[in-house]
């Protein structure tokens, strides 16, 4: 009977076309997402165009703006390939094992283990994003006309030590939290 589920089931045709479709979903993804970075480059840039020689010239808010969005289009692209792995493994797990049960419990903890260090690593980049995103904020009120030797540097100091020490706690938390 089983021969015959094989002929009119075949589990790994079937498999593949979901892997083929999760993978070309992804992609329209990564590509919706790269469409968008590059209309907001393009609408940071008509906007420094038009404020070219006015004070708000000046103001690193629009680099900002361009480089989150570019940053978050990054992290996007990352979480999509890291569900699709997740996907894969699975997917293969499930296949290797066949019927036989026990195979199936290792496989399936092997994807497991797989997806707690892919997840970590993903966890890790949002972290990174976080403390390069609050970076360049702080430096760019510190880099204002005005700001050095005020209290506004002191307290733009305070605010980046202090979120430092939370993305430092939240990496130690998640490092315990893997083990």
């Amino acid at each position: 009977i089983e021969e015959t589920l094989d002929a009119i089931y075949p589990p790994t045709a079937y498999a593949t076309l979901a892997l083929d479709g999760a993978a070309r979903a992804v992609d329209a993804g990564k590509l919706y997402l790269n469409l968008a970075a590059k209309q907001n480059a393009e609408i940071l840039a008509a906007i420094k165009k038009a404020v070219k020689g006015t004070p708000l010239a000046e103001l690193p808010v629009l680099d900002l703006a361009g480089q989150a969005v570019d940053a978050y289009v990054a992290i996007q692209s990352e979480l999509m390939d890291l569900g699709l792995e997740q996907i894969n493994a699975v997917v293969n797990a499930l296949l290797a094992s066949g019927t036989n049960v026990e195979k199936a419990k290792a496989e399936f903890a092997n994807v497991v283990r797989g997806s707690v260090d892919r997840s970590t690593t993903a966890q890790n980049s949002l972290f990174e994003f976080a403390a390069a995103r609050t970076k360049a904020g702080i430096e760019a009120v510190k880099a204002q006309p005005g700001i050095a030797g005020t209290e506004a540097e002191a307290v733009a100091e305070r605010i980046q030590n202090g979120f430092d020490t939370v993305i430092a706690a939240q990496k130690q938390i998640l490092g315990l939290a893997t083990k």
